[in-house]
């Protein structure tokens, strides 16, 4: 259940600053629309990476920097194979790069969050033992 609510947050978290991102990015450059439609494709993509997410994490891999790039290619192949032939992203030169530092900032922001959450429930469970000591 803990990795079931890990990856619902990681999710959400992505989600959240996806749109936001792409909210910024119309209004400043006008790359797109924030149609509800485009919001449901966000929603797709970002539900689809965290159960591919889900199962890649599982392989046995120990080196955190290979770990990030097999998480880079998930939401790298995720993006491009869901948003490529529907359209949404459109696969030209001035399109790709804009999309690809959505992806890395995206990924450091959540991956930020998660850190700093992760560091707040140890906080949290190791404050709880010590009151159980305590008795």
């Amino acid at each position: 259940m803990e990795k079931f609510k890990f990856y619902v947050t990681m999710d959400c978290i992505s989600f959240t600053v996806l749109i936001l991102l792409y909210t910024v990015l119309s209004i400043t450059i006008g790359f797109a629309a924030v149609a509800p439609e485009a919001v449901l494709m966000l929603f797709l993509m970002t539900t689809c990476i965290a159960v591919l997410m889900f199962f890649t994490d599982r392989l046995p891999i120990s080196s955190p920097m290979l770990q990030a790039a097999v998480s880079l290619i998930d939401i790298i192949a995720v993006v491009f194979l869901i948003g490529g032939p529907t359209g949404f992203i459109p696969l030209e030169a001035p399109y790709v790069p804009i999309v690809l530092g959505m992806i890395g900032v995206v990924y450091l922001a959540t991956y930020g969050v998660l850190a700093v959450k992760t560091k707040a429930d140890a906080e949290h469970i190791n404050e709880q033992i010590e009151k159980m000591k305590r008795k």
